[in-house]
């Protein structure tokens, strides 16, 4: 008991010190013991998160957003979608961790991708990452599209994990 209890204490002394480096990956808790300890906390957040909160999200450490790319959108005619990640403070999106927005889109639009990652941005950067995605509705009405997006926001200290669905009304004409 008391050589966990130090490895506990070695590991976190570990941390202090070392500390999260700009653009380090984010932790890998596949061999961390849970049971340990409470999350309560952190699922209740991480299944609340899994609603949509409307086309944006703002905390102290990020804001995320979708919005239409353009004036509108009409029967048969692409379109593209903006999703925006920025930080915010001190924080900064964490350029190793694997970026991945999961699209969802109502009947009466196709999505182009139904998945974006890295790759797929417009624009990659500590303060802000922009991606577009192609739509193309084909009925007339207000269509849901969202997206559910993984990420990492870190500070010089520490970086949280993150999945926030945002979603949006297509105003098809």
């Amino acid at each position: 008991m008391r050589i966990g209890f130090l490895v506990s204490i070695l590991t976190l002394l570990l941390v202090a010190l070392v500390g999260c480096e700009r653009g380090a990956p984010a932790p890998n808790a596949a061999g961390h013991d849970h049971s340990k300890h409470d999350h309560s906390q952190h699922q209740a957040a991480a299944e609340k998160s899994n609603e949509p909160a409307g086309p944006s999200i703002e905390t102290g450490s990020f804001l995320l957003a979708v919005a239409p790319s353009e004036g509108g959108y009409k029967i048969g005619k692409a379109g593209q979608v903006e999703i925006a990640l920025e930080g915010r403070g001190e924080w900064h999106v964490n350029q190793e961790y694997p970026i991945r927005i999961d699209l969802k889109a109502a009947p009466g639009v196709a999505l182009a991708k139904n998945e974006l990652v890295k790759d797929d941005a417009k624009e990659f950067g500590e303060t802000k990452v922009r991606f577009l995605a192609g739509v193309e509705p084909s009925a007339a009405g207000e269509h849901e599209v969202s997206c559910d997006v993984s990420f990492a926001m870190c500070t010089e200290e520490n970086c949280i994990l993150e999945k926030r669905t945002v979603a949006m009304q297509l105003k098809v004409e």
